[in-house]
């Protein structure tokens, strides 16, 4: 049996409240109150002895006023939410940022509404399984050896072979591109998620998400404001780091090739941290720096660091060995070279996995992601899990 929550549905125009009504009962077995607001207020939550576990709020021609009161109204004193209004872009994206859990337009279809209670309710009942994800930051010990193509294929790996709901952090404030690697638009709301993040949960943060039909999901930014370092709050991406841990079973972050105190508080919450590296001389010496930094003023220890060369070639003359005694760090990943299959999987905006799943350098990044998640890929199960579970409505 699905799980079931109170619902309210608020709302000025009483004609749509009375349509949804009707599609609800027909479609949904959540419990359903009804609110008019015809008090003057905006809120739909206003004077409330008790809220409701989800809110549907259905906002008018004034949805300036109606979003805005909603979002002055702290997150801890809000439902998730799913807002209905008109067809117009502009408001969709002003409900999402306030942390609407979904929107819907008229006409309505009464199993899309249904469908997103039921994902509400499972989130509200769900088991506190994931509440602390475990945290992955790839980073280059070198400019470009490869680190975003990296965290990317390793985050989607995660969800399409191992199954695990992921998020992938884009935290390069200035040059991100993560999303254009799934051939997703430069959406991203990262920098509204941190200024935001004193007043959200996980269910909110979601509205600032780009999500990807294989499951995963990415947070990004593409202002065209210049951020720097100085212009991101420590406290508030350290809030917002542990939110995104809340509500995922993995969190994959690409962060650019600096040590400051914004980088800092990434990688003192990371479980594990990639060094990527290339066979060469000046790949080893800015990596050794780079774990110099890392463990002398950051009090990372060793252990907790992973190497990563990217594009190996077995026949260079700098070999594993080398790598290990010069860096000092056992734990060594070889991701083999092939730049033409990367390159235009990149080009395309289409994943490595699905470009060239049978390619070496997919799987030797599947196999890395296994033994990040510690499990493995239940062998010729990749599409049959997915396909039973969708005939089960799952």
């Amino acid at each position: 049996m699905k799980p079931t929550v109170k619902v309210l549905l608020a709302g000025r125009d009483a004609s749509q409240l009375a349509e949804i009504e009707r599609l609800l009962v027909n479609n949904s077995s959540h419990i359903l109150s009804l609110r008019h607001i015809q008090n003057g207020h905006s809120d739909p939550l206003y004077n409330l002895p008790e809220l409701p576990e989800t809110l549907i709020f259905c906002v008018t021609d004034a949805w300036e006023d109606e979003l805005c009161t909603l979002d002055q109204r702290p997150m801890a004193r809000r439902p998730p939410t799913v807002v209905v209004g008109p067809e117009n872009i502009e408001v969709m994206r002003v409900a999402m940022r306030i942390g609407a859990r979904d929107y819907f337009s008229f006409p309505l279809q009464g199993s899309d509404l249904s469908a997103s209670l039921n994902r509400i309710a499972e989130g509200v009942h769900a088991d506190a399984g994931i509440s602390q994800g475990k945290l992955t930051v790839v980073i280059n010990a070198k400019g470009g050896s490869g680190a975003s193509v990296i965290a990317a294929t390793l985050a989607h790996s995660m969800v399409a072979r191992l199954e695990k709901r992921v998020a992938l952090l884009d935290l390069d404030f200035q040059f991100g591109h993560l999303s254009s690697l799934f051939d997703l638009p430069p959406d991203g709301g990262l920098i509204d998620a941190i200024t935001r993040s004193e007043n959200m949960d996980s269910m909110a943060l979601e509205g600032h998400m780009l999500k990807h039909k294989s499951g995963l999901h990415i947070l990004g930014d593409t202002s065209q404001q210049l951020i720097v370092p100085g212009d991101i709050d420590e406290g508030q991406l350290k809030k917002l780091v542990g939110i995104v841990r809340s509500g995922y079973n993995h969190v994959v972050a690409d962060l650019p090739r600096q040590i400051d105190p914004v980088a800092g508080v990434v990688l003192e919450a990371a479980d594990s941290i990639l060094l990527v590296v290339q066979q060469s001389i000046a790949h080893m010496q800015d990596a050794r720096q780079m774990i110099r930094y890392l463990n002398t003023y950051l009090g990372i220890a060793p252990a907790r660091m992973k190497v990563v060369v990217n594009r190996w070639d077995k026949r260079l003359d700098i070999g594993i060995d080398d790598i290990r005694k010069s860096l000092e760090i056992e734990d060594v990943s070889c991701i083999p070279n092939d730049f033409a299959k990367v390159a235009e999987s990149a080009n395309l905006g289409t994943p490595l996995l699905d470009f060239a799943p049978s390619s070496p350098v997919a799987r030797s990044l599947v196999k890395l992601a296994e033994n990040l998640c510690g499990k493995k890929v239940e062998t010729g199960s990749f599409g049959f899990s997915r396909v039973l579970r969708k005939l089960a409505g799952t």
